[in-house]
Formats: structure tokens, sequence, C-alpha cells
């Protein structure tokens, strides 16, 4: 959990837009345009994390990656161009697969087998905790020194506190620790007969309608975010109450990740993502009427709640569909919409602005988009196809 901390970072550095776009004179567009490079790195680096993870284990993949950390929050501090911004986005990118759900969902794995889903619930908190942290520094210093002097104490300090824990507690288990050691009696290791391999999977229309949702999610997720505080201080918000809608979106997501495993459990993962989906179409299509503290409360509180049910839901849902035997791989191949769904948002919404003069048309598309994956999503088949296994 402390070393996902380190995630939190990437919205604190969104949360400086106004102060960075005033500096620099940036448009929206061009600060928005950073998410782009970001992205990509991010999806390109996933698979390696894994190989790494794999061929050196967690600990060195960890450590590796908050010095990452460092460099960016040093190149995003001091940064006075463009293309010292995208380099300061694509080391973060870097930083955050090797600090995100890969390496620490493979270390989870490897320690936990029947409180599993447990474990893994309170280590993915730690980067919602790590933004409500990181922002809250970040609103203090403000007031007494300048964004660039924030970013540096902000970043690096937070390096500075989980880079020994990384270091001496992180580490995979031996053969006789952890799962192994607690594997239960009815795990035998047998081929499971409604899973199907990734071929097969590209062919079903449930994939596509996942893949969608994904894309949605990703779209006006990270565009919301990426524009929230300029959004906020366009309606006369001011900064320190922008941030204070930021942290209780992503403290929403606390709860959110916490409870939306205990949800799967109780109804079907199909169900639980479609209910999900539809939570974050109402949240959308309360942000135009934000300027009302108590609307911008409860936006805040949804939002919070169905992006990051996103984390845990999603997952389920694909096992749901296709099985568990080639997970990783269909997975793998779905999360590559995130790629142009984040990449698109903050500049659909930057454009809208600069076209319109305000979000709203924006804010419209989003909630359009997501409601035909909500409608979509009611097409997924209750139970996954039958496919047959060799031997």
């Amino acid at each position: 959990m402390l070393c996902q901390m380190g995630a939190g970072f990437f919205y604190a550095s969104r949360a400086l837009s106004a102060e960075v776009i005033g500096e620099l004179g940036w448009s929206r567009t061009l600060w928005a345009s950073g998410m782009a490079p970001m992205l990509f790195v991010s999806s390109v680096s996933q698979a390696f994390v894994g190989a790494a993870c794999t061929r050196f284990g967690v600990r060195p993949v960890v450590v590796a990656s908050l010095l990452c950390l460092a460099v960016s929050v040093v190149l995003f501090g001091t940064m006075q161009g463009i293309w010292t911004f995208y380099v300061a986005m694509m080391v973060l990118a870097l930083a955050n697969a090797g600090i995100g759900d890969v390496s620490i969902g493979s270390v989870i794995t490897k320690w936990f087998e029947r409180r599993r889903s447990l474990a893994l619930g309170f280590a993915m908190v730690g980067s919602n905790l790590g933004s409500i942290v990181y922002i809250g520094a970040m609103g203090q210093l403000l007031g007494e020194v300048s964004w660039r002097t924030a970013a540096l104490i902000v970043g690096l300090g937070g390096v500075a506190v989980i880079l020994p824990v990384a270091f001496f507690a992180v580490r995979d288990p031996s053969s006789d620790e952890g799962a192994a050691a607690e594997r239960v009696d009815d795990d035998r290791g047998e081929p499971v007969a409604d899973s199907m391999p990734l071929g097969d999977a590209l062919r079903r229309p449930a994939f596509w309608i996942l893949f969608y949702s994904l894309f949605c999610y990703s779209l006006v997720q990270l565009g919301l975010v990426d524009q929230f505080v300029l959004y906020l201080t366009d309606l006369g918000y001011s900064e320190q109450e922008a941030f204070g809608a930021l942290q209780l979106t992503v403290g929403a997501g606390i709860a959110a990740k916490l409870g939306a495993g205990v949800v799967g459990l109780l109804i079907p993962a199909r169900t639980a993502f479609q209910l999900n989906t539809g939570l974050l179409a109402v949240s959308l299509a309360l942000v135009p009427f934000a300027a009302n503290p108590w609307i911008l409360t409860l936006f805040s509180v949804g939002f919070g709640l169905s992006t990051a049910s996103r984390d845990v839901l999603l997952p389920l849902a694909v096992a749901d569909a296709f099985g568990v035997r080639a997970f990783a791989q269909i997975y793998g191949m779905m999360i590559l919409a995130f790629v142009p769904g984040g990449a698109l948002g903050p500049i659909v919404l930057a454009e809208a602005h600069r076209v319109f003069g305000h979000y709203r048309p924006g804010f419209v598309a989003c909630v359009v988009l997501v409601a035909l994956a909500f409608v979509g999503l009611a097409f997924l088949p209750r139970g996954r196809a039958s496919v047959p296994v060799e031997g």
C-alpha cells in the first residue's frame, strides 16, 4: 500500500494546472496534450514490468520505479518548456507502471491465497491515500512557496519516505511462504472447462462491449481529473476548495475499492459493473451544475466511487465472461482501451472550452458515451460460453 502511494503524485501534478498554465502561458489544450505521451509509455511499459517482476523480483522493479518518480518530480518542478513537460510525464508513466497494479498485484497474489481479494483491495487504496496526502500537502504549501517548490518538496519528500520501506520490506515469498503455503485442498490446478483463449475472446461481442466501456471510463476519468481544478476555478471556487473537492473524489475511491470486492461476491460481476457504469453516468450529469456546493459534493463522491470501483469490478467481469486460464492475456489486451480514451479525454474537454468558452458540450458528450456503455453492458452474457479443454 505504501509503495503505491507514490502514484498519487500524478493527481497532485494535475492539480497544479492553473499555476503551470498561468506561469508558462500555455493553453488548456497544450497542458492536456501531456496525457498522450504519458499513456503511450504507460501502456508499453506494463508488459516489460510484468516480465521484469518475473525475472528479477518485485523489489528491484519497485525501487527503480521510485527512483524514476524522483527524476520525474525534478523534471516537472524545473521545466521551462513543453518538451520537458512531455519527458516528465513519460518518466512519471514509467514510475507509475512499476509501482502500479502489475508489480503490486504480482507480489500480493504470491503472498496471499484465501484472502487475496481483501489483500488486493487494501493494497490498491495506496494510490488514493497518496493522492489525498500529496494534494493536501501541495495545497498547504502553495500559500507559502511557488508551485515549483511545492512540487519538489512534496514529490521528493514522498520518495524519501517510501524508498527505504520498499528497499527493506518488499520481497517475493520463498517456496514455503505465502500463497504456496496456504493453498487450499480444492485448488487442484485442473483446467477450467469454460475458460477461453485470447483468440476466441476477441471474437466475442462481450470483449468489445467491455473494451468500449473501459475506453469511456478512461476518457471521462482522466479528462475530468486533468481539467477539474480549472473548471472549478472558472465557477468561482478558490484553489483550496477545488483541491478539497479533488481530495473528496480520491477519498471516496478508498471506500469504493474496499467495498467493490464485497459487492462482486453478492451479485454477478456483469451486473455490478453495469450498475457502477450507471452511477458514473449519473455523476457526470451533475457536473454542469457544480456551481452549487452540494451538487459538487454529490458529484465528487459519485465520481470517486464509480471510477475507483472500476479497478476491481472490470477484472471480475472479464474473468466472469472469459474465465481465468488466459486472463492475463485477455485483460492485457483490453487495457489498451485506456490509452486512446485517456489521451482524448483531456483534449476533448479542453477543446470544448476553447471553442465554446465553457465545458458543457464536453460534459454532455461524456454523459452520452457512458450512457451508451451502460446500455451495451446489458447485453453481456449471463454466463461464459463453454470452450472444450483438451486432455
